[in-house]
């Protein structure tokens, strides 16, 4: 398969809903480290996921699957031994885009917004959208400005328009200033998140311009 997953698309353009984080047994189960608003439904016996074994694209079919420790402990048909699931290391769990659920009108997942222009209120260029991270029970954009990073909070009151093809910004005074080097954390340009503006919470409903968010 090389690079690419079921379907033929490419890895990197797949949407990241895990991570193997060990394995677990000697039955070929692993813990996963959920990276998705739908846990439930990514994990669930039956479901098929993608993953790296060295430098391969494999496609993996849940066949047994329930929580420990607060975390989903997962195994897959054919590999019914450590030796078997080791053989993937921690590997990234995606699924092709083609999986996602489609969103109501002017809602969108996080990995939309990446590449985004980000501007204020007042018109003035803060850089662009280079990757969304969860950050409790919301998300924060990380926006690429000039040789370092900002990170804005993805509220409704810091982002008053938030659209992949526009996010708006209403900064409090320091905010931009509190920069990060470079992108040294591991980035993942897709996530299997919901924006919470909107369609992630009904509680958190918020129409108009700025659009809902989800993960996935």
């Amino acid at each position: 398969m090389g690079s690419q997953g079921e379907g033929g698309q490419a890895w990197e353009d797949m949407v990241l809903v895990g991570r193997i984080s060990r394995s677990h047994g000697l039955r070929g189960e692993v813990l996963v480290q959920s990276e998705t608003d739908f846990p439930e439904l990514r994990f669930a016996e039956g479901a098929t996921l993608q993953a790296r074994r060295g430098a391969e694209v494999v496609t993996l079919e849940i066949d047994r699957s329930r929580v420990h420790a607060g975390k989903p402990l997962v195994g897959f048909r054919g590999y019914d031994s450590i030796e078997a699931v080791e053989a993937l290391g921690r590997s990234d769990l995606r699924i092709p885009e083609a999986a996602l659920a489609p969103l109501p009108e002017g809602e969108y997942y996080w990995y939309q917004y990446v590449g985004a222009p980000v501007r204020t209120e007042a018109g003035d260029e803060v850089g662009q959208v280079i990757r969304v991270e969860p950050n409790g029970g919301s998300g924060m954009l990380v926006v690429q400005r000039g040789a370092e990073e900002v990170q804005v909070p993805l509220t409704p009151a810091m982002c008053p328009v938030l659209r992949p093809d526009l996010i708006v910004v209403r900064p409090p005074d320091g905010l931009l200033d509190l920069n990060t080097p470079g992108p040294k954390r591991r980035a993942h340009r897709h996530r299997d998140h919901l924006s919470r503006h909107g369609a992630g919470r009904p509680a958190g409903r918020r129409p108009g311009a700025g659009g809902g968010q989800r993960t996935d």
